[in-house]
């Protein structure tokens, strides 16, 4: 189940910063997300006391997750994007 926190995580940062943010604070702080998330799993769980190596899975993990976070924005965006009518090759109709 403790393995289920970083991608957690990082599903929800992925969706927070890739739907509220953009530019080049976006590409910043997806970068500071995925570290600190992983950071933290691997803290919290108390694995640090045992090896520092699980800082590397979960940081695994959290990548994982904020991409998934990532993809599920991009294609909610996607699937608000209006297309133009059968028939119709732009927006604007000239009479």
């Amino acid at each position: 189940m403790e393995e289920l926190v970083p991608v957690v995580l990082g599903v929800v940062l992925g969706v927070m910063i890739w739907g509220g943010s953009a530019g080049g604070r976006r590409t910043v702080l997806s970068l500071c997300a995925v570290l600190v998330s992983a950071f933290a799993a691997t803290v919290l769980s108390g694995e640090y006391q045992e090896s520092w190596i699980y800082l590397l899975l979960d940081l695994a993990e959290a990548t994982l997750g904020f991409a998934l976070g990532t993809v599920i924005v991009r294609r909610w965006r996607a699937s608000q994007a209006v297309s133009p009518p059968p028939g119709r090759t732009s927006t604007t109709e000239r009479h």
